[in-house]
């Protein structure tokens, strides 16, 4: 077996916690979930899930959202009337 790399990382504090506890539902540190990981983008060659780009339209709804600049519906039969309507 190939000596260990060691290595230091920032990761988000948050993300950090969560993960934690579920690596210790699996018995898991984080250094083999690290590797896991790892050994799973070297097998699949790339990374193990989809990591998705906002579409144009996404990112201009989230912008408009944002400024509340988007539509506003007082109940469900208005908002769907305004659905059809497009």
């Amino acid at each position: 077996m190939l000596a260990r790399r060691q290595t230091s990382i920032k990761v988000d504090p948050v993300a950090w916690e969560s993960a934690q506890k579920i690596f210790n539902e699996y018995n898991l540190s984080l250094s083999d979930a690290i590797n896991i990981f790892l050994n799973k983008v070297r097998l699949e060659g790339g990374m193990p899930f989809d990591i998705k780009v906002p579409s144009k339209q996404l990112l201009s709804a989230i912008k408009e959202a944002e400024e509340n600049q988007g539509s506003f519906h007082g109940d469900i039969p208005e908002l769907i009337k305004d659905i059809k309507s497009l």
